[in-house]
């Protein structure tokens, strides 16, 4: 009686982690599909949004589907979308790992991301990171906000500006 009580009087966002200890890190799991430049999809049908980056919209919600990349909301939403798919394809396995906030406001955990070299195991790619190195994604300020601790926050700033420097991405093409 007193579980269905403090399941009852639970929000939706404490279920899965009351229920599925969804902040457990780290975990590898098996990625099904990339959404967009900063959203992917896992096996289960969890959705993951990388913690601490923000690519451009490839849907922007209330307007066109950003197919013509005019406005900075979209501007090189499409080629982050597509590193993402090309950097992760459906069949990967990636290590999350998690940081103070790991379950957003649109039902997705927020994880920060790795691809492990199956012939290596060594050598991993950080995909939040790479991501603001080529300048397909920059600082999500609004995580910063949400979480007090991104762990990776001084090295995702650094990514950032090394890719600013060098006009990288959205950078050269859309400021």
């Amino acid at each position: 009686m007193l579980l269905l009580f403090l399941l009852t009087s639970c929000n939706r966002y404490d279920i899965p982690i009351l229920v599925n200890n969804w902040c457990d890190s780290p975990r590898e799991e098996v990625v099904t599909a990339v959404v967009d430049g900063d959203t992917l999809d896992l096996e289960g049908g969890e959705r993951v949004r990388l913690l601490g980056v923000d690519a451009p919209e490839v849907y922007y919600d209330g307007h066109d589907d950003c197919s013509s990349q005019e406005s900075t909301e979209c501007c090189y939403g499409l080629d982050s979308e597509g590193w993402l798919a090309e950097a992760i394809p459906p069949g990967t396995t990636v290590h999350l790992e998690f940081d103070l906030d790991c379950y957003g406001i649109y039902d997705r955990t927020l994880a920060y991301v790795w691809v492990v070299d199956e012939d290596n195991p060594e050598e991993e790619l950080f995909i939040n990171e790479e991501l603001l190195k080529q300048g397909f994604a920059r600082v999500y300020d609004a995580d910063v906000e949400q979480a007090q601790d991104i762990r990776y926050l001084e090295s995702f700033r650094e990514a950032q500006l090394l890719a600013q420097s060098n006009n990288a991405g959205l950078w050269g093409e859309c400021y």
